[in-house]
């Protein structure tokens, strides 16, 4: 069946799937990661268990949302402009002191039963279609998508920076519209669109790498054999490395009222790869 337009965007059809909210559902593998750090060595921007060169610039990063809703009750997903606000919000206050901050460009509001339910982290076609129809803006633009994620156990889902020069419609987040502050969610609040924006800013999870090697490639970040959950204080799941687990990172899988920090080593990373994938220079897809 195809999508018949509408004034809100597309509308097709809906079913009622039990909604059951986990983690993120961005996978950045070891090789990925290198592809990331051969660029940014290359351009003497980051080095393996190194510090950045040079203080942290500031950088405005302008954000798009786009609400793909079942239907225009919060059930089906059609987000309040106060819970954006509020989101915008609390990102901003994730971010201070990394010389990061976000400012809301615009909101676009789609009316669409079938992606807002099917699409999962599998479903790459539809995604595709979606954010390639809908993408705004350039690679210093943050397209969020809020989803009902029904067909799947994610919270969201994050592109890669250094994938943007060869898919730069596609660039960008989604996240279950449930997540933001003040809506129904038991275990997130607000903080799954920090926790992705991280990944749009090339971080790994923190437990990336378990206990062997360079772990999430990140300096002062100790190395965690998995992810944590609730807020185990005193965790020490790599009793061999330093350090005990970082399950204050936002790039863990820790509660809401846990997470409350990036650290140096983290702004380098980020700060390198806005330098290298998210700056002006990029241009802007047509």
């Amino acid at each position: 069946m195809l999508p018949f337009k509408t004034n809100f965007g597309f509308v097709i059809w809906n079913s009622d799937i039990k909604d059951r909210p986990s983690p993120c559902g961005t996978q950045i593998t070891t090789a990925d990661f290198q592809r990331t750090l051969d660029v940014l060595t290359g351009l003497s921007l980051h080095g393996p268990g190194k510090r950045q060169v040079g203080p942290a610039i500031s950088h405005t990063f302008d954000v798009v949302w786009h609400i793909v809703a079942s239907n225009i009750s919060y059930a089906g997903g059609w987000v309040p402009d106060s819970q954006i606000d509020g989101q915008m919000n609390m990102l901003n206050r994730h971010y201070e002191g990394t010389g990061i901050s976000w400012r809301h460009s615009k909101t676009i509001r789609i009316l669409s039963p079938h992606w807002h339910e099917y699409i999962t982290t599998n479903t790459t076609g539809l995604r595709s279609d979606m954010q390639r129809l809908f993408n705004e803006g350039g690679a210093t633009t943050l397209n969020v998508y809020t989803l009902g994620f029904h067909r799947d156990f994610v919270n969201g889902y994050s592109s890669q920076p250094v994938d943007y020069l060869n898919n730069p419609k596609e660039d960008g987040v989604a996240i279950r519209f449930t997540t933001l502050p003040g809506g129904i969610s038991d275990q997130r609040a607000g903080g799954t669109l920090t926790h992705e924006s991280g990944h749009w800013l090339g971080l790994r999870h923190t437990f990336e790498g378990g206990c062997e090697g360079d772990g999430d490639g990140i300096w002062d970040t100790p190395a965690e054999a998995s992810p944590a959950f609730g807020c185990p204080v005193g965790r020490d799941s790599c009793p061999d490395q330093p350090g005990l687990d970082p399950i204050y990172n936002f790039m863990d899988y820790t509660d809401e009222d846990c997470r409350s920090e990036f650290t140096p080593g983290q702004v380098d990373m980020m700060q390198a790869v806005i330098r290298a994938f998210r700056s002006n220079d990029m241009g802007t897809p047509i």
